[in-house]
């Protein structure tokens, strides 16, 4: 990868660098899946409408081509699962192609670099034991930080470009106290008693409003789906989160589910095609996109919406 210092420079002064001012976006990168029956898509083929016009593809990206992925550790809880989830990772990422690059991330007390983009898998796997469980919940406090630093890398370095939290997070384990609404004893009307997930829902809103306006797609694996109202009410942002940056969210109901759901999702991740598109004169902040293929009737899913500021009227 010739992107390998670029790539290391900017990894490690984003997070502690003041934010580049926004700059007026002339492209998106679109994230894309075919589910082809020959199961060997070696070609392009796509088409790409925003608002319905046509629109330039500038270049595409598939999954034979290079891939950085930024693998965040936010894990606080049971041993048990936390080594389950080292075992899968392990023997998953070791099936990667070489051209897949990993960088290590912790959530915990802000987003840190723990090991800079290598293919080197022993690292990684080292790097990762040596980050013990514990501590608060960082996702949620750190998401939106992590979309910023790949949506800055896919403008910068070649590669596709995707964001994988491993998480155990727990919405009572955060330093923000989500369970205690403030409730108005005096107004009958306050429906905070009735409705205990607003605070959750409150967050989660803001922090779509943020990563819609993103382009990287960022994956979720929770090792530990919990029943409790609040928790159901954070997970399913957690997905609503995940769906509307291109990625996924899911979530282990046993530890038996662990090693196939993180092979899974990573293969998913390794699979995407990525597809620059030039703007062009497309017009207003919300963009709704459709992709289709040339050559071939081929099932396809991808992100269809964009918040793109600044494009009214041009």
């Amino acid at each position: 990868m010739k992107t390998r210092h670029v790539v290391a420079w900017f990894l490690s002064g984003v997070l502690t660098a003041a934010a580049p001012p926004k700059e007026q976006r002339t492209q998106i990168r679109i994230p894309v899946w075919v589910k082809s029956p020959a199961e060997d898509v070696t070609t392009g083929g796509f088409e790409v409408r925003i608002g319905g016009d046509p629109v330039r593809i500038v270049r595409t990206r598939g999954p034979r081509d290079d891939l950085l992925l930024l693998l965040i550790w936010d894990l606080t809880g049971e041993i048990t699962r936390v080594e389950a989830a080292r075992k899968a990772l392990a023997g998953t990422l070791e099936a990667l192609p070489r051209n897949a690059w990993i960088s290590l991330l912790r959530a915990q007390d802000g987003l840190q670099v723990r090991i800079d983009p290598t293919p080197d898998r022993a690292a990684i796997m080292k790097a990762s034991e040596a980050l013990a469980p514990g501590g608060k919940a960082g996702l949620l406090d750190t998401l939106e930080d992590a979309a910023r630093l790949a949506d800055g890398l896919l403008t910068r370095v070649s590669p596709r470009v995707a964001v994988l939290y491993l998480t155990d997070s727990n919405i009572y384990n955060y330093r923000e106290d989500f369970a205690n609404p403030v409730i108005n004893a005096s107004d009958s009307r306050d429906l905070s008693r009735a409705f205990p997930e607003g605070l959750v829902r409150e967050r989660i809103s803001r922090l779509v409003s943020q990563v819609e306006q993103l382009t990287a797609p960022v994956f979720i694996y929770h090792l530990d789906y919990r029943s409790d109202r609040l928790n159901e009410a954070y997970q399913s942002g957690l997905m609503q989160l995940a769906s509307i940056s291109g990625g996924s969210a899911e979530f282990a109901r046993s530890i038996a589910e662990i090693q196939e759901g993180i092979a899974r999702i990573v293969n998913l991740i390794a699979s995407h095609w990525s597809l620059d598109v030039d703007l062009g004169n497309a017009k207003g902040e919300q963009l709704q996109v459709t992709v289709s293929r040339k050559d071939g009737p081929e099932e396809i899913s991808h992100r269809q919406r964009y918040v793109v500021k600044g494009l009214k009227g041009r």
